[in-house]
């Protein structure tokens, strides 16, 4: 049994509705308003995330309180942070799959090698978010540094 089949016994499945509204929701909170996990994260939220470079221990963001903080800050370290849909959400069971691109201006703040002021920069990963009761209980997220272009299969979320 892997991690993500953990706690899917006895929940109901996402609709692909259900699975756009939870994730225009997570675009929104990145794009927007980091406030906005407090409409979409749950009570007790668990983040999972690569540690080696990690601008925080994601063990800390338990709840949506401390997920805002955390996009908040996150958000601050760059100029013009933008996150777009690549592929999904896909769903399966309670979790839904999102491949996705980030792109921003470095401010050189994260200590990052490559963070050097005016530097623009482009992200691609891939986030699978586990709902339950219509928010967010649980999230993987991976991305990393990208070279690679946006391209025609980017697409723009709708409104959230």
């Amino acid at each position: 049994m892997s991690v993500l089949d953990e706690a899917t016994t006895g929940t109901v499945p996402l609709t692909r509705q259900e699975a756009e509204r939870i994730w225009n929701g997570w675009l929104r909170m990145w794009n927007e308003d980091p406030s906005h996990a407090r409409t979409i994260i749950a009570p007790t939220y668990r983040l999972h995330l690569p540690t080696v470079g990690a601008t925080i221990d994601p063990a800390d963001i338990t709840d949506p309180a401390a997920m805002e903080n955390w996009v908040r800050g996150f958000a601050g370290k760059f100029g013009e942070l933008t996150y777009r849909t690549d592929v999904g959400p896909v769903v399966d069971g309670d979790l839904l799959v999102v491949r996705w691109y980030g792109t921003a201006i470095c401010k050189g703040l994260t200590g990052w090698p490559r963070d050097v002021a005016g530097r623009p920069i482009r992200w691609v990963g891939v986030d699978i978010l586990r709902v339950a009761d219509g928010v967010i209980t649980e999230a993987w997220t991976q991305g990393a540094e990208t070279t690679e272009g946006a391209g025609p299969a980017v697409r723009e979320s709708s409104a959230a």
